[in-house]
């Protein structure tokens, strides 16, 4: 959650989970904002009328086969802005990332410079996807955070930390290295992705993201100046439930509302089968952001019925709080069409609270 805010073709996202059976999306609100109350106890989530937005175009376009991982934020000026990873023919085999801007998240048009991040041969992070960024008024600049990796996401998966060179922050440096890397063998050894940056009352940093290897779970980088990044002892600090309906993990973002934290995140029954495996979004909150209890309702937010854009799964839930305490989901949708090969899917909106926008 965040103040600012690709797969491959076909293989995209979903093969990832299909390997391994766990990945997260996610991002961070602002440090220095006022306090948020927290939504109403006894409102649910509901689809926002209009879903899927965004027009998924013919090929060849660098997003014609479809969009996932979204990123929902709002600009310094009130615009919304929606960071997606995409696939099409701009790739170079590769995913690539474009952002769309407008003056509601139902009324959003891609930059006319999409895709901002596509890939580069010959450096550390020739790939980069699962976008996540913030904007910083005191500097005028955008820091974005991705799973970037030279070869594959799971050969060579690392955290790249980027600063915008321009105030509207579209184009981001490249830094020599990555922020974390995990240790072969460790218990996020195999693969890491979804970085989510968020900033704490005290003024340090945390970020969260999901981990692969000897086990699998959402771990937590810690620093005091959000450049410096420390492994949390307690690794990982949120663990799948092999006995329930969230055996898997497929997408994060956590925020800090009224003094507590709250990760969403979607889930899974194992085993995972692409055509057929339905996906769901759960909640689980946190006093300290470190020990997590799953809320009763889990899931709280279900696929859609059959025939909709949503029918088999809903993935990578990225939260924006509204001024009026409500909450504003962006998610990426597939149905059973787009699951035999038809997308990699397409991005829909749901609402926590009165209907608004």
């Amino acid at each position: 959650m965040g103040q600012f805010s690709a797969p491959p073709p076909a293989a995209g996202r979903l093969r990832l989970l299909g390997v391994l059976g766990l990945c997260l999306a996610a991002c961070s609100d602002a440090p220095t904002a006022p306090p948020v109350p927290a939504p109403p106890a006894d409102l649910e989530w509901t689809e926002v009328p209009g879903n899927p937005i965004l027009e998924q175009p013919t090929c060849p376009t660098w997003n014609c086969l479809g969009m996932s991982d979204p990123w929902l934020g709002r600009m310094p000026d009130g615009r919304t802005v929606l960071w997606v990873s995409a696939g099409g023919d701009a790739g170079d085999g590769g995913p690539v990332v474009g952002r769309a801007t407008g003056p509601s998240a139902r009324q959003l048009t891609f930059d006319a410079s999409a895709p901002q991040v596509t890939p580069r041969d010959g450096v550390w992070d020739r790939g980069r996807e699962t976008v996540s960024t913030r904007y910083d008024p005191g500097t005028e600049r955008g820091t974005m955070w991705t799973l970037s990796y030279s070869q594959s996401f799971f050969d060579d998966p690392a955290i790249g930390q980027y600063t915008s060179s321009d105030a509207e922050g579209t184009v981001f440096e490249r830094p020599p290295a990555p922020i974390y890397r995990p240790t072969p063998g460790a218990w996020d050894g195999a693969f890491i992705t979804d970085p989510v940056a968020l900033r704490t009352p005290d003024g340090s940093w945390r970020r969260y993201y999901v981990g692969a290897g000897t086990t699998g779970g959402v771990g937590l980088l810690t620093s005091s100046d959000g450049q410096t990044w420390t492994p949390h002892p307690d690794n990982p600090v949120f663990e799948r439930d092999l006995s329930g309906w969230d055996q898997g993990f497929v997408g994060i973002d956590v925020a800090l509302i009224d003094g507590r934290y709250h990760l969403w995140y979607s889930g899974y029954e194992e085993p995972l089968d692409l055509t057929s495996t339905p996906i769901s979004i759960g909640l689980a909150t946190s006093e300290d952001g470190i020990r997590w209890e799953r809320a009763e309702a889990n899931p709280v937010i279900r696929p859609g019925p059959e025939g909709a854009w949503n029918e088999l799964r809903i993935v990578s839930p990225s939260v924006r709080v509204e001024p009026d305490g409500t909450l504003l989901m962006a998610v990426h949708g597939q149905n059973r069409e787009d699951a035999n090969g038809r997308s990699l899917g397409r991005i829909g909106l749901y609402r926590y609270g009165p209907a608004g926008e």
